[in-house]
């Protein structure tokens, strides 16, 4: 993502959010350093994370092996309860019979230990430490002029996205993780610190690395955050380094105290992704809603940048090379970043405005629609949703809501559009904009209802109970 808020934990009175900051090495010869250090970092996370998927086929494979040896050991000890009652009725003079069924009970229990031994031994040979520790060592044997403090971060990371993710491996859902090159160097907070020198801030890293930061326009007051890092007003955690088309980048993790606000959590805020406007919110008694934005602002400006962005990708296939072909390629791509910054800010300013509503009507709960997988199979009908970067509007709401102390839950999409949110029952849509209800018992029979309204009612009410 290139987008500022690169990732969120929730934590108990506190969250972390991630601020992308540009870096400028002050020597040279460190950047030989960053890109020899970047290439090990991904070769390492690979090699842990398919170290702990041969830990956990070997442990399969050990339990599966005590499952096997159980009956065995079941079978052997029927055997020895017959000997020893037998051994117990023998006649103590008859010392044949004796010293056979002796040697026949010694026997068993040399089988009995020789089940175990092998598969024991390799296993304790094996785990000489514990599973979630073992990955450490083994970057720090593999790769030992990674620092402590990157492979600390790496076994912690991979161990936690393997544990998530093991249940559905398992089942054939996905397969094992794996890390391409390039991905950013993990770093704990203690290996990195900002330095004030005059109206710079320099940023200091491991091995006396030293970075300029530079903040631009610092549109989003990325350095007053900074600033607060340095006087104490904030803490920063476990942050990474990235290495992207020849730029560097601080991806920074601050510890964001959660605020405390004075919420009904018997009030919810329903969020529709609307048709007609971006958002439509409202409250789950119905009495607060209200639409945030115009898809009519939101497009006009993005298909113009689009249609200009067609007729430049026309224009570079018929240009053979040169520099006219290179300055269409980097028009290009300054055309996509204004329109990834364009639907960047305007999700900004609606996620601002959602929370803000939720806010105002002391609402302790945010509730979306999950869209994960829409746009896979969309038809032409969606080409507003489509074209909107909704998944990150919806993770912009997300993190905002909560460090205002808000939950946020998400609900099946079923029927939400198509129910009226009054009586239940299902209706029809007239002019996408318009749900009508066919409930003759409803208030609402046969009144037009703005269609976003409805759904966002619906959805601040949990969802369609089937």
């Amino acid at each position: 993502m290139d987008w500022d808020k690169l990732s969120l934990h929730s934590k108990e009175e506190y969250m972390i959010l991630t601020r992308k900051l540009a870096l400028k090495a002050r020597k040279k010869e460190d950047l030989g350093y960053l890109y020899t250090l970047n290439n090990s970092v991904f070769k390492a996370y690979n090699t842990v994370v398919n170290t702990l998927y041969f830990s956990y086929l070997f442990k399969d494979k050990i339990t599966l092996t005590d499952a096997e040896l159980a009956k065995r050991r079941e079978k052997i000890s029927r055997e020895l309860v017959k000997i020893r009652g037998k051994i117990s009725l023998i006649d103590k003079d008859d010392k044949t019979k004796l010293d056979n069924l002796k040697k026949r009970r010694k026997g068993f229990y040399n089988k009995l230990n020789t089940l175990t031994r092998e598969a024991r031994d390799r296993a304790e040979e094996y785990y000489t430490t514990s599973e979630k520790n073992y990955g450490y060592q083994i970057i720090s044997k593999e790769f030992p002029d990674i620092p402590s403090y990157i492979r600390a971060c790496i076994n912690v990371e991979v161990y936690a996205n393997f544990t998530k993710d093991i249940n559905r491996i398992r089942n054939g859902e996905i397969s094992v993780r794996t890390y391409r090159k390039g991905t950013p160097i993990p770093f704990m907070a203690s290996a990195g610190k900002f330095i004030k020198d005059e109206d710079n801030i320099i940023f200091k890293w491991l091995k006396g690395i030293e970075f300029d930061i530079q903040f631009g326009r610092d549109k989003s007051a990325r350095k007053s955050e900074v600033e607060k890092i340095i006087s104490g007003d904030l803490k920063m955690s476990d942050s990474k380094i990235q290495i992207k088309n020849r730029k560097i980048f601080l991806l920074l993790a601050i510890d964001q105290p959660v605020e405390k606000k004075d919420l009904n959590m018997n009030i919810t805020v329903g969020v529709d992704v609307g048709i007609k406007y971006p958002a439509y919110v409202s409250t789950n008694s119905g009495i607060q809603h209200k639409h945030i934005g115009s898809i009519d602002d939101l497009f006009k400006l993005r298909m113009q940048i689009q249609k200009r962005r067609q007729r430049l990708q026309k224009q570079i296939k018929s240009a053979k090379g040169g520099k006219g072909r290179g300055k269409k390629l980097k028009a290009l791509n300054r055309m996509r970043e204004k329109e990834r910054n364009y639907v960047r800010t305007y999700n900004h300013y609606i996620s601002r405005e959602v929370v803000n509503f939720a806010l105002e009507n002391r609402a302790g709960t945010i509730i979306m629609e999950d869209l994960s997988g829409f746009g896979v199979n969309y038809k032409k009908k969606n080409t507003i949703l489509r074209n909107w970067s909704y998944f990150e509007l919806q993770s912009m709401i997300d993190y905002k809501a909560k460090l205002m102390g808000i939950k946020v839950e998400k609900i099946k999409p079923e029927y939400t559009s198509q129910t009226c949110a009054l009586c239940g029952m299902k209706g029809k849509r007239e002019e996408r904009e318009i749900f009508i209800c066919l409930n003759s018992e409803c208030k609402n029979f046969e009144k037009p209802i703005n269609a976003d309204y409805n759904a966002a009612m619906n959805i601040s009410r949990r969802g369609i109970k089937k």
